[in-house]
């Protein structure tokens, strides 16, 4: 005979106690969810937000058609301004590798389609459109961007290379020539309580490489020097652009938990290459704000 598996039976006023006292649990343990969980399914969630076009965040956008070059070293180098006409344009023309051989308006080009594609590749609805035209009111998921400097920058720096002997150690400096890409953008400039700037570079110098040997008693530098190039200039544009739109998300998740946590993130997060999120217990991955 097959036996009825046993069943409790409950008056509808001990089920309604049980029904009652289970909420209260759930409401309780949910009181105890880590900070960090709680972050991090925040983080999740604007990523998947950007997946759905009535989530996701909408980017206005505007660059500056111009670049600023400088060189630090000529700039820094005491006594220039004094000197004769013939010595400055001998060390100008020393000192200046990639600015007078590059078309600014590439590296502008670069600069943009690469910045545009990458916010578009994060899902933002992008919408490229002079400042002046730029919403005055904004929705919680609105946001202004103003690509407002550029600046190609040459600058001079040491590298060594170095060795022991006999607990001695024996160096060899270089003077090696570089070009850093600095980036300056402003947030969301018709809203006082927002507004921020924010700042970016990246850089390159020449590739120095080598070890230091000894030969008959002396000691001899082997190295190889791959001077810096006019393509270099046009690939610090690529790539800048390209840390910048991750940049700018990286901050826009970051404000979403921060307003989700009411202002007590436990964590700082990224978006990876991959797309994966990365988290750490310190701000990266992230612009300089200068204001």
């Amino acid at each position: 005979m097959t036996k009825t598996p046993y069943k409790a039976h409950y008056s509808k006023k001990h089920t309604d106690m049980i029904r009652n006292l289970f909420t209260a649990v759930c409401i309780l343990v949910s009181g105890f969810v880590p900070l960090a969980v709680q972050s991090q399914n925040f983080a999740r969630e604007f990523i998947e937000n950007q997946k759905d076009k009535s989530k996701t965040e909408v980017v206005y956008v505007d660059f500056v058609d111009e670049i600023l070059h400088t060189n630090t070293t000529l700039s820094m180098m005491e006594g220039f301004d004094e000197l004769d006409a013939e010595t400055k344009d001998l060390l100008t023309k020393k000192y200046t590798l990639v600015s007078d051989k590059v078309n600014d308006s590439i590296l502008l080009s670069v600069f943009k389609t690469k910045f545009l594609s990458t916010l578009n590749s994060f899902g933002f609805d992008v919408r490229e459109c002079k400042a002046d035209s730029f919403p005055q009111t904004l929705q919680p998921n609105e946001h202004t961007l103003q690509v407002a400097q550029f600046e190609l920058e040459e600058f001079v720096v040491n590298d060594t290379i170095a060795a022991k002997d006999n607990n001695q150690t024996i160096s060899y400096t270089k003077l090696l020539s570089g070009i850093r890409w600095n980036t300056w953008l402003k947030y969301n400039t018709s809203d006082t309580n927002t507004c921020l700037i924010f700042f970016a570079d990246d850089e390159t110098t020449d590739d120095f490489f080598g070890f230091i040997e000894k030969t008959g008693g002396q000691y001899y530098a082997d190295y190889t020097l791959t001077k810096i190039n006019p393509n270099d200039a046009y690939l610090l544009a690529h790539s800048n652009a390209e840390l910048c739109g991750r940049y700018f998300f990286n901050f826009l998740m970051n404000r979403y938990v921060w307003l989700k946590t009411s202002g007590n993130p436990t964590m700082y997060y990224s978006i990876g290459r991959q797309g994966n999120l990365i988290s750490d217990d310190k701000p990266f991955d992230n612009f300089d704000v200068i204001q």
